[in-house]
């Protein structure tokens, strides 16, 4: 029986390699985020996008929120975020926007963000 089971498993496996090779994971591509301003991982990515230009442009905007997002779908555990974000710049309201790289790859860390641009939108 165990000569029986140990040849199932290994059918098996080479099967699922070969579903594996025959249909590789394709990434969508670029998708809108819904509910963005009720998403507060995207909201949290914004105030760290604003948080980051602040530091390195000795800035002083305002976060306001996350107006619309997207992400990258790579199939991995990198992501790229693309942000519309509104703030306040001490005199009036502007949006700007904003790429946010982040990497989940080190089991048991938190995320490691990496601002990319951040911009006014024309």
């Amino acid at each position: 029986m165990a000569r029986f089971s140990s040849s199932l498993v290994i059918a098996v496996m080479v099967a699922m390699a070969f579903v594996a090779i025959a249909h590789p994971y394709q990434p969508s591509g670029w998708i809108t985020v819904p509910n963005v301003e009720k998403n507060s991982h995207v909201q949290y990515l914004g105030k760290f996008a604003v948080t980051r230009y602040n530091e390195q442009k000795k800035a002083y905007l305002e976060f306001i929120q996350v107006t619309k997002a997207q992400v990258l779908d790579r199939g991995t555990e990198h992501y790229t975020y693309k942000l519309v974000i509104e703030v306040h710049d001490g005199y009036a309201v502007k949006l700007f926007k904003s790429e946010v790289f982040q990497d989940l790859s080190a089991p048991g860390q938190p995320p490691v963000l990496n601002l990319g641009y951040f911009i006014p939108l024309d």
